[in-house]
């Protein structure tokens, strides 16, 4: 599995396990994973700070947001923070993201369009055989 790193006061890798899920399940109640993949920019922190959790006990989400907010825009985009950490989210509770089902869908069309077109005949015109 790949590792999932915030670059900020230092890095800081990003793991949703059950206590994770737990202190999301406490911040946002009963929601269902889906609902958190589309979860709104200023709920980030929170989710940020759940995945971070597990290597610095003493993080708030107060904390995060600094720490966040410091690396924005010196190192990361609002957007880019967002990304990594729903793409560990969703890899962490086995989730295939929809950037990546899109991604391979991608994938098998251009193979699909890579077949179809070897098979497609020259428009040469070939001489009869008598």
């Amino acid at each position: 599995m790949k590792d999932y790193i915030l670059d900020l006061d230092k890095p800081r890798e990003l793991r949703f396990g059950f206590k994770a899920t737990r202190e999301i399940r406490r911040k946002f109640g009963d929601r269902n994973v889906e609902s958190l993949l589309n979860i709104k920019v200023d709920e980030m922190p929170i989710l940020a700070w759940a995945g971070l959790k597990w290597d610095d006990k003493t993080l708030t989400v107060e904390k995060v947001e600094d720490l966040l907010d410091d690396a924005i825009p010196k190192k990361y985009t609002i957007l880019r923070v967002t990304e990594i950490v729903l793409e560990a989210f969703s890899d962490h509770m086995g989730i295939t993201s929809k950037k990546a089902k899109a991604d391979d869908q991608k994938k098998e069309v251009i193979t699909e369009k890579k077949q179809v077109t070897s098979t497609i005949p020259s428009t040469k015109k070939q001489k009869k055989q008598p």
